[in-house]
């Protein structure tokens, strides 16, 4: 249900820019999820239950799994909770006794969620939930998870398998009983980036947005604080996280009015959490949220566009009402990729004989694969027509030695694009 902002306030220019203050709503109690464009200032609002885990579908070598940890003010209105569960297998029956840790979002990337946070990152094969395995070339899950549902009830939860492009996930009672198995293919997802879909219902969600159509995410999300004895506790709270492809730079004690995008342009960052949720704080001497109007963020969007946005206004649950003003810079910094090649992937990386290649064309096109050599020898290459959309190749590099090479696609009309390939000594 994609629909205009409700509120501009006013607009005016200033040095040819053009800055507006515009209104978004969490929701009264902080109920919904709002996806908003930059761009075209319109977004997507989503019940807050409307899903509860997202699977990645950015390309072959993404595994990713994320877990909603958005709820309302509600006391009655409970998050979701997930666990570890060691040293048991899905065929066994567990009890609340068994549950270990809890496991969260990190807010660090679009890449890896909740159920990625126990991998070795120096394992390229390790996935947390699971572990690839270059025989079956896929990946196999390693881990049992017990989930505690909004009503307060849990299931036990397995990622069995990411067989090429589907996940293959099932789900029960801690006793076994009523199961519920379903898989999700991410080869029917690539415009939006990550499949929402809720246990509840069974199904993908409905209205998710594509990834093109929005650039900041206003939801509530779990973040670790300082206990005040030492430690820290992970809060549920109020804030904004950037999406696919976006970057963010922080700019604090500076005025508004005159502050130059090419003094942070360095501080860009990846992390979803750079707005976070700080932009406000509640002061309790006026019982009102305060905003600190000398902070400015930098935004770019996936696209190279960079706007400024400075927070003026924040209701609190009563309405859910956050106020910014945003200022398009007028600035577009170059996007390095073909003009009709999205996504370019080989999996497994490194490979031992044969490598499935996935990639996505904006239109039907002539192309021209190549594999050259870390020295730039040229040991392969074919031509072939292949249409638009997502697609995915088998190639066989059996004849191939280990060792680090470069393979390419080059579209007729359009610059070639590259990725390492990493073979494997046979």
């Amino acid at each position: 249900m994609k629909k205009g902002l409700l509120l501009f306030l006013f607009s005016f220019t200033l040095f040819q820019l053009s800055a507006q203050f515009v209104e978004v709503a969490y929701g009264p109690g902080y109920t919904q999820q709002l996806f908003y464009s930059l761009s075209t200032q319109e977004s997507v609002m989503l019940d807050d239950a409307s899903w509860d885990i997202a699977f990645t579908a950015q390309g072959l070598q993404d595994a990713g799994i994320f877990l909603n940890e958005a709820a309302s003010s509600d006391e009655n209105d409970a998050a979701l909770e997930l666990y570890l569960v060691p040293d048991k297998s899905y065929e066994q029956a567990i009890t609340e006794d068994d549950l270990g840790e809890r496991l969260f979002n990190d807010e660090q990337g679009w890449q890896y969620g909740a159920f990625n946070m126990m991998r070795t990152e120096s394992n390229p094969f390790d996935y947390g939930w699971g572990t690839y395995n270059p025989a079956a070339m896929a990946v196999e899950g390693t881990q049992l998870f017990a989930l505690k549902l909004r009503d307060g009830s849990f299931r036990k939860l397995e990622i069995t398998a990411l067989d090429g492009t589907t996940y293959e996930v099932r789900h029960a009672a801690f006793d076994g009983s009523g199961e519920v198995a379903f898989s999700v293919n991410k080869a029917d997802h690539q415009d939006t980036g990550l499949v929402f879909y809720s246990l509840t219902n069974n199904e993908v969600a409905a209205d998710v947005p594509s990834t093109d159509d929005w650039d900041l995410l206003f939801t509530r999300y779990s973040t670790p604080l300082d206990d005040g004895e030492g430690g820290t506790l992970n809060y549920l709270l109020t804030g904004t996280l950037s999406g696919l492809g976006v970057e963010v730079a922080q700019a604090d004690g500076v005025d508004p009015a005159s502050v130059q995008y090419d003094a942070y342009a360095d501080s860009l960052q990846t992390a979803l959490d750079v707005i976070g949720y700080d932009w406000k704080s509640f002061d309790l001497t006026t019982f009102s949220w305060a905003l600190p109007l000398d902070r400015v963020y930098f935004v770019k969007t996936a696209e190279g566009k960079v706007y400024q946005l400075r927070f003026v206004d924040f209701e609190g649950s009563s309405t859910g009402v956050a106020v910014f003003e945003q200022t398009d810079l007028g600035i577009t910094n170059a996007v390095a990729e073909s003009a009709i090649v999205n996504d370019f992937t080989v999996f497994p990386n490194p490979v031992q004989s044969r490598a499935t290649v996935g990639l996505t064309l904006e239109q039907a096109s002539r192309a021209r694969l190549q594999i050259h050599s870390a020295a730039g020898q040229r040991v392969w290459a074919a031509e072939a027509q292949f249409p638009a959309g997502f697609q995915v190749k088998e190639l066989d590099l059996s004849h191939l030695p280990g060792g680090t090479y470069y393979l390419s696609i080059q579209p007729e009309g359009s610059r070639p694009v590259s990725i390492p390939l990493i073979v494997a000594p046979q």
